[in-house]
């Protein structure tokens, strides 16, 4: 396998989420050529689709940025980089209302204001809700994308690897156009690294199964920091029966008082939740703690249910009728009478390639924006505030990312990092395959992850997890694919199993390291907070001799 296929820019942004495509959008608007590079169809694929469609805005007559900010940081235990934080809470109102500009639509009310919702953590109403959810921020967005004669769009096309110009600064991107089978360099000025997060480890997520943490691997393959690797958040009420409807979720933040008052059962009809509802890492905890002690149903979760609510029928059914539960109903369960099946799930990565406010990582040219970029929320996330930090970081990344272009770019591609990646890929190809079972190693992992890195965690577990990451990358190094051309599905697969294999090391590592509970991260030997020592990120650094595992202070 050679490179037969060459496309030159000045702006390559890799992931089209709410946040590539925010970057792309930025960068073109001030005038760089991009690309898009996207591993499935623009707008039909990626995280965002799943986002039920809350983003925060200081929108309301008593709110302010001030607070905004000061809300994120208690959240998060005092974890997030203040610079990050401020320039989430200062942009948040004019990039949520910007996205209107693109075609997004928000559910308003009668008087044709903004319908601004109050959920656990938030001091004042700040949740816009985007029509159609993330599906409709993901479609307004990739239609002004498409307008944009700037921007080229390439989807289906899956990144392998980052490649570096002589002088280390990023320089494009190694990738397989799946629609032709093409091993493609794209040779670029400055780099957006915009691929999600990794929730798909976890055997028990609300993600789609391309959240494989590509791109932070990339990322740090090309020496790029890290940062806090184990501050997974774990969303309360995630759907774990019906099969059919497994990694769906139902908002446990319904269940407040002034929203639609119901609460989530154990096996006993006892209310698990108190009211006024508790963040979202201490509902999970509680949550957890149920089904730990025995509470929990048949098939491992506990019982959302709305159907008991006074509100009324009437009220609890026009809430309900959006789209997100009427995929549910769909199925066959219907959330407004049903008891639904729930458990804490994998839903969103807070740590991640380590960012300044406009984006840059520690590689010269390098930029990324959420999810895969981090740490602005700390230990603990806001509802809403994941799709809004698309918007502020995606948008910061671009114009950063266009002004590096114009001012630093020229270097192209280092001639021997394009051929060390094509001969990386070309090594993983054979006429015949090595019968390496793939799914199964994937399935071995994705428990490993669940049980050693899930909610609750010690020592030994993560330990033996670190170790199983370890095994697994040996096993794959002797896997071999045959090469099928067009769509070559299998070996795209044994390349995010080896990115899934990596960073579930990276993950195990930093939770090794950060020995205290603090947020989503809770060690059962090291159960108390610890603001002595663990005031400070975790950092996962790239040595010649594997991971450097440490810490790194806060910036301010």
């Amino acid at each position: 396998m050679k490179i037969t296929a060459r496309h030159n820019t000045d702006v390559l942004v890799i992931g089209a989420g709410a946040s590539g495509l925010r970057a792309a959008l930025a960068a073109a608007e001030a005038g760089a050529a991009v690309i898009l590079a996207n591993k499935g169809p623009l707008a039909r694929s990626g995280i965002t689709l799943t986002a039920a469609g809350g983003m925060q805005a200081p929108l309301h007559p008593d709110d302010s940025a001030a607070i905004f900010c000061d809300d994120i940081i208690a959240c998060g235990y005092g974890l997030a980089d203040g610079d990050l934080v401020r320039a989430l809470a200062e942009d948040a109102a004019d990039r949520v209302l910007e996205t209107e500009r693109y075609g997004v639509n928000f559910v308003r009310d009668a008087a044709g204001g903004y319908t601004l919702s109050q959920f656990p953590g938030q001091s004042r109403p700040r949740n816009l809700f985007v029509r159609g959810g993330g599906i409709g921020l993901a479609a307004a967005l990739a239609k002004a994308c498409r307008s944009n004669p700037r921007i080229q769009i390439m989807d289906d096309f899956f990144i392998t690897g980052l490649v570096r110009n002589t002088g280390g600064a990023a320089a494009g991107a190694v990738g397989l156009d799946l629609r032709n089978g093409e091993l493609t360099l794209l040779a670029a000025r400055a780099v957006i690294m915009a691929t999600g997060g990794c929730q798909w480890l976890w055997a028990t997520n609300d993600c789609p199964a391309d959240a494989t943490g590509d791109g932070i691997v990339y990322a740090y393959r090309a020496g790029a920091e890290l940062v806090d690797m184990e501050m997974a958040l774990f969303y309360p009420s995630v759907l774990v029966w019906p099969p059919s409807l497994k990694g769906a979720f139902v908002h446990y933040e319904f269940l407040a008082p002034d929203a639609l008052d119901g609460n989530i059962y154990d096996n006993a009809g006892q209310p698990v939740l108190p009211k006024p509802l508790p963040v979202r890492d201490q509902a999970m905890r509680l949550l957890a703690r149920a089904i730990k002690d025995g509470r929990g149903g048949p098939h491992g979760g506990l019982l959302w249910y709305v159907g008991d609510s006074p509100k009324g029928a009437a009220a609890v059914a026009a809430k309900l009728d959006i789209l997100q539960y009427n995929y549910i109903r769909a199925h066959g369960v219907d959330p407004a009478t049903d008891r639904v099946e729930v458990a804490p799930g994998a839903h969103y990565l807070m740590g991640g390639i380590h960012i300044d406010p406009d984006g840059r990582t520690t590689v010269a040219g390098l930029f990324a924006a959420p999810e895969c970029a981090g740490n602005f929320d700390g230990a603990n996330r806001l509802a809403g505030n994941g799709l809004t930090a698309t918007q502020v970081f995606g948008a910061r990344a671009g114009l950063a990312a266009s002004r590096w272009a114009a001012e630093n770019g020229g270097a192209g591609p280092d001639p021997a990092a394009a051929e060390a990646e094509t001969a990386r890929i070309a090594a993983r190809l054979d006429r015949g395959s090595s019968g390496t079972d793939i799914a199964a190693l994937r399935d071995r992992l994705r428990a490993a992850v669940q049980q050693h890195a899930g909610v609750g965690r010690d020592a030994a577990g993560l330990t033996r997890l670190a170790q199983l990451a370890r095994e697994t990358q040996a096993e794959l190094a002797a896997a071999r694919v045959p090469d099928a051309g067009v769509f070559n599905q299998r070996l795209v697969e044994l390349l995010e199993l080896e990115n899934m294999a990596e960073i579930a090391g990276l993950v195990a590592g930093c939770a090794l390291a950060r020995a205290e509970t603090r947020g989503h991260h809770i060690r059962d030997d090291f159960p108390a907070r610890d603001d002595a020592n663990w005031l400070r990120h975790t950092l996962a650094k790239r040595t010649a001799g594997g991971p450097l595992f440490g810490a790194k202070p806060l910036r301010d």
